[in-house]
C-alpha cells in the first residue's frame, strides 16, 4: 500500500462500494457517507470483513445549517483554513463563460479530479 490508510473517508455514491472502501481505511476510521448516487443498498461492512474497527456515519449539510452555533462554528473553521492557506481548492480546468456548453460536456465527462470553474469577465464600474 501507497502511503498511509486514509483515517476519514466521504462518500458519496454509497451502495455496495461502501465494502471496499471498509477494506482500505486504517483501523478506527470513520467513513461518512453523505449521498447515495448509486442507487442500490448499502450494506453495512461487518462479519464479511471480519467485524472491522470502522466508524460509519451519515452526514447532511443540514445537520450544521440548521443549527446556528453549529454553522457559526463552521463558518470560522473554513475562513481560517482559508486565510491560512491550510485549505487550497483543487481546481482542475478554467472555461470561460463562453466556453460553457465544453465546460459542461467536460463535467458529465466524469473525469476531472477538482473543481471546474467557469470565469466572467465583468467591466469595472
Amino acid at each position: 500500500m501507497r502511503g498511509a490508510a486514509p483515517r476519514f473517508v466521504f462518500d458519496a455514491v454509497a451502495g455496495p462500494g461502501v465494502v471496499d472502501l471498509a477494506r482500505v481505511v486504517a483501523p478506527g476510521s470513520t467513513l461518512f457517507l453523505y449521498g447515495a448516487l448509486s442507487g442500490e443498498a448499502t450494506p453495512c461492512p461487518g462479519f464479511d470483513l471480519g467485524m472491522p474497527a470502522l466508524n460509519m456515519r451519515t452526514y447532511t449539510l443540514h445537520g450544521i445549517t440548521r443549527d446556528p452555533e453549529r454553522l457559526r462554528r463552521a463558518e470560522a473553521f473554513v475562513a481560517a483554513g482559508l486565510g491560512t492557506g491550510a485549505f487550497v481548492p483543487a481546481v482542475d480546468r478554467v472555461f470561460a463563460l463562453e466556453e460553457i456548453a465544453e465546460a459542461h460536456r467536460y463535467l458529465e465527462a466524469g473525469a476531472q479530479v477538482g473543481k471546474i470553474v467557469v470565469t466572467v469577465e465583468h467591466e469595472d464600474a
